[in-house]
């Protein structure tokens, strides 16, 4: 125990620097369309009784599991309580979460490699930015650290329960999100790049039957969870038929097509007359070394590390470089297969043309634990002079502070920046008029939050619309013109601007546009009669207080 103490408080602070860095001010930001769809199929699935998997892009349900105690707990009864930071907390709780389970390869990689990676992902601005976000991409990182580190113990203890709870893990990807599929497929070609690099072969046969128990719980958890505790078994055949869609969006089109350094842009690249730089260069840069470390450049230091390695975890045994297993890694094994798996993943989601920045994050996980061991490494060369091992410390920390100032920076200055790479096709602050706007209609209709209120679309990217009416019972969507469109409240795409002058000019009027995403606008209409109601009751109130009145 007083081994682990020190790595153990050392987790505890960065875990504390994690919670730090993300918790602050979570409503700094309007909520992103995907956001406001989670956050409403969330009350969708409470209101009908329980989770309906539906493969059409809403992915699974631990983001909304994950919320459901942070609603619980501020009391939330409906959609309408409710305000965006009640929604983050889970993604800030997963966020902080990574950090701590970085702990569970701590003998693999070393205290301090640990520690490294450990305090990368508690500062780094993706990692920081997206744990501020109601979206399923943190947890799928999140959780396929838990299930590497959970797979690790298990090859250091050789107990069934640490097989056990890995397999948990994997279960969770696949209820989190269906790109889970991607980082299974990356651990599985890098065990078999590992089984023909390493120079000696496992003399252990495989340990089957806690394969089968990992498997076993992992399809028992990603099936539990995906049909509602049981609710609803046609969710495991629809999950099967949605990667059929997911394949045909991977080949990319409009805005969501990006060339293959894309991603590699976002973490190491400038942006041309920005006051920022940003860049997260410190990590591939560090993980190169990690690399270095993994193909064999620091391997009698491994091996050494590995012989006199005394775990931290109860069960434990050593791994000796002549007993290794097929599948349960010796540390050499583990860090090959943590470098080429995490190759693998950034080269998939680079060749896939579809791209959004968020799915950096499964393989920046990785490419972090890459980093820790390269960290490890260029101040264990270094330490050979201590001077020298000195300034190599004390220039990664101050990079590290640089990148934690970063990362502070996109998460409370830049939030809605458009030269921010982790801002996408964000909801602007206009947005937030459409709320405003239609609860002050609403103040002086008969029906107040009952009133009518229709949404026409042209397709089904209206979001975040339904976020900002949430406190309304009557609200329709609409993606071709309605026989009848007459509402007293209409939100409406600019191509309806025609059809809709034609069949309302003489009882509404086009009451301006709304912003909702760069280059996405609403058109406002509002019946006559309740604009003058709202009106004249501006000018009432303007008379009274002396105040001049406000369009809503």
């Amino acid at each position: 125990m007083k081994r682990r103490a020190p790595t153990i408080g050392a987790l505890a602070v960065l875990c504390v620097l994690a919670l730090a860095l993300r918790l602050p001010d979570l409503g700094n930001r309007p909520f992103h369309a995907d956001e406001s769809v989670h956050a409403v199929k969330l009350w969708e699935a409470r209101q009908r009784g329980g989770y309906i998997y539906n493969p059409d892009e809403f992915h699974g349900p631990t983001l909304y599991y994950a919320a459901a105690p942070f609603l619980a707990a501020l009391g939330r009864k409906s959609i309408g309580d409710t305000v965006e930071a009640d929604y983050r907390l889970a993604a800030v709780a997963v966020g902080v979460l990574l950090v701590a389970l970085m702990g569970l390869l701590s003998d693999g990689l070393g205290r301090r490699a640990t520690l490294v990676a450990a305090a990368l992902a508690a500062v780094s601005p993706a990692m920081v930015f997206y744990s501020r976000y109601f979206i399923q991409e943190m947890l799928l990182a999140c959780f396929s650290v838990g299930a590497l580190g959970a797979w690790w113990r298990h090859a250091r203890s050789g107990h069934p329960g640490w097989a056990a709870l890995a397999g948990a893990f994997l279960g969770l990807m696949f209820a989190s999100k269906e790109t889970a599929s991607v980082t299974l497929a990356a651990w599985l070609a890098a065990w078999g790049v590992a089984w023909f690099l390493l120079p000696m072969r496992p003399r252990d046969p495989i340990r089957w039957r806690d394969v089968v128990l990992a498997a076993s719980v992992a399809a028992l958890v990603a099936a539990f969870l995906l049909t509602g505790f049981g609710r609803n078994l046609g969710a495991i055949p629809d999950y099967f038929r949605s990667y059929a869609p997911w394949f045909g969006r991977a080949h990319g089109t409009g805005m969501h097509r990006h060339g293959w350094d894309y991603y590699l842009r976002i973490l190491v690249g400038l942006r041309a007359g920005s006051p920022m730089a940003w860049s997260e260069a410190l990590i591939p840069a560090l993980a190169l070394a990690g690399l270095w470390v993994a193909v064999g450049g620091c391997r009698r230091r491994a091996e050494a590390a590995a012989a006199a390695s005394t775990s931290e975890f109860a069960g434990a045994r050593p791994v000796s470089a002549d007993r290794q297993y097929v599948g349960l890694p010796g540390v050499r094994e583990l860090h090959l297969r943590v470098a080429v798996s995490a190759l693998i993943l950034l080269a998939i989601y680079s060749v896939v043309p579809y791209k959004t920045p968020w799915c950096i994050l499964s393989p920046l996980a990785g490419l972090i634990i890459l980093a820790g061991l390269g960290a490890d490494a260029i101040v264990d060369r270094a330490g050979r002079r201590r001077w020298l091992a000195w300034t190599a410390a004390a220039v990664l920390a101050l990079s590290m502070a640089a990148l934690g100032r970063q990362a502070y920076a996109d998460a409370y200055r830049h939030q809605t920046d458009p030269a921010n790479p982790y801002v996408y096709a964000q909801t602007v602050h206009d947005a937030e008029d459409i709320q405003r706007r239609a609860e002050a209609l609403a103040s002086v209709h008969p029906d107040g939050y009952g009133m009518v209120i229709k949404v026409l679309w042209t397709d089904d990217y209206y979001w975040p619309i339904p976020w900002y009416l949430r406190r309304f019972q009557n609200v329709g969507y609409w993606t071709s013109m309605p026989d009848d469109p007459d509402a007293p409240l209409i939100f409406a795409e600019p191509s309806y601007d025609e059809a809709l002058t034609a069949k309302l000019d003489p009882t509404h009027i086009m009451n301006g546009y709304i912003g909702l995403r760069p280059r996405v606008v609403a058109m406002v209409w509002v019946k006559m009669d309740l604009w003058t109601r709202y009106v004249e009751r501006l000018q009432r109130e303007r008379q009274e207080s002396g105040e001049s009145g406000e369009k809503p």
